[in-house]
């Protein structure tokens, strides 16, 4: 094989596909317009779920207890909510009715469902009078007492599941009751001559030892693999595409099997133009993507609509992209020889498309598979394609060399031979020609 006329069909390929305004498009056009329009989505849809407020709508209000307070002058009891809590709650008080509770929720579903309320928060009749009883029944200190749970007084929380303004009303509605259900239970306490600290004799501290870099290394061990490959694999396909069935729609496949190349040079050139590809594309997806999450997670900081707390990772270690550029290109050499072999049996640009679909059905569930929570590298991964490569470099990204030195040797053998089968493969679909 003369090396000399690989080279010369990898600059004639690479000049042709630099001039396609198509795959331009998909490399460099797509995902610099892509990732910041998901961003700015992202960014409008959690400033929409933070500043939304919920509208919850409160049956029965004459019968709750005198003590602890719940709601003070139309608004739940600043001891309970704060500022910002009791703007995101919109209050709407309702009196009992002698409805059952069959018609409540029916009237409730009805209300949400037409977008009156989000959430309807029910107080039975008999509340105040059973809470008051219960308590009453309550042992004092050295006592006991078999008294039934059921007799406890129950408030109803009715919401529409399907609807996400009636789910994060949920969430900060029991938010503000269970702190209200805190304090009945320090009263009971003090009623009975009960340290508060018999409830909770220890508290849960954890003291996480792990430092920031380990920290954006786990989170980001996970992510950073999964884009390398899903980019690659794409940006291995179009070039390919274009460079197997649309030379047959053009005519000039015919011309370059009739010139004194051998058919293993013609493949190696068209092998080499597009992991080219391949690789510019994983790049710049890469660098793209780690950039708009980092601004990303910088802006979002707290997300107070869920009350949860968004961990801060950063920006991805630097070790981690080195990890993952020494990586690329064997992923990109396995994904192009696949993508040259099966664009070799389309007959023309729109049919070599549809191959794309059982290439990309192969290829995703070794991906995923990776990012399972319990998934970890072992013998029996390290044997499977792609997914051992990428729990290697997911091992390597954490800083666990010792388990990546264990189980290197059985990855590269599995990824080295897929990559020489696929290029055999290849050679082979253009044999046939």
């Amino acid at each position: 094989m003369s090396w000399t006329n690989v080279k010369l069909i990898f600059f004639r390929e690479l000049r042709d596909q630099l001039r396609d305004r198509r795959t331009l498009f998909t490399i460099v056009i797509l995902p610099m317009l892509l990732y910041p329009l998901l961003g700015m989505c992202f960014l409008q849809v959690q400033q929409f779920l933070q500043e939304h407020a919920s509208r919850v709508r409160v049956v029965g209000v004459d019968h709750l207890p005198a003590d602890p307070v719940l709601l003070v002058d139309g608004h739940f009891d600043p001891d309970l909510a704060d500022a910002h809590e009791r703007e995101l709650l919109q209050i709407e008080l309702e009196a009992a009715t002698g409805d059952d509770l069959q018609s409540l929720r029916s009237a409730a579903q009805r209300d949400i469902r037409a977008g009156l309320c989000d959430l309807v928060v029910l107080f039975p009749p008999d509340f105040a009078t059973r809470l008051a009883e219960f308590r009453r029944a309550l042992p004092v200190a050295g006592e006991r007492t078999a008294k039934d749970k059921s007799s406890v007084p129950e408030p109803l929380i009715l919401l529409d599941s399907a609807n996400e303004k009636s789910k994060i009303a949920q969430v900060r509605i029991e938010e503000v009751l269970r702190r209200w259900r805190e304090k009945m239970v320090a009263d009971n306490l003090r009623q009975r001559h009960v340290p508060a600290s018999a409830t909770r004799p220890f508290e849960l501290k954890p003291d996480d030892v792990a430092d920031d870099s380990s920290k954006a290394a786990a989170v980001w061990s996970k992510v950073l693999p999964f884009i390398v490959m899903v980019w690659a694999l794409t940006g291995a396909f179009y070039p390919a595409i274009d460079l197997c069935a649309g030379e047959k729609e053009r005519g000039t496949l015919e011309t370059l099997l009739s010139s004194p190349a051998e058919r293993g040079e013609i493949v190696w050139g068209k092998l080499l133009t597009v992991m080219t590809f391949s690789m510019a594309t994983a790049l710049l997806n890469l660098a793209i993507t780690t950039g708009m999450a980092t601004f990303i997670i910088d802006r979002l900081g707290e997300m107070e609509a869920t009350g949860m707390r968004m961990r801060q990772v950063g920006a991805p270690p630097l070790l981690s992209l080195v990890w993952l550029v020494l990586a690329l290109p064997p992923v990109a050499a396995l994904f192009s020889a696949l993508s040259l072999a099966v664009a070799a049996f389309a007959r023309s640009s729109k049919e070599g498309q549809y191959y794309l679909m059982p290439l990309l059905m192969v290829s995703l569930p070794l991906m995923l598979l990776p990012m399972l929570p319990q998934t970890e590298l072992d013998f029996g991964f390290a044997l499977i394609p792609i997914s051992g490569l990428m729990l290697l470099l997911r091992t390597l990204i954490e800083g666990q060399y010792v388990e990546a030195l264990r189980y290197s040797v059985p990855v590269i053998g599995v990824t080295a031979g897929c990559c020489l089968l696929a290029i055999r493969w290849a050679i082979d679909q253009f044999n046939n020609e």
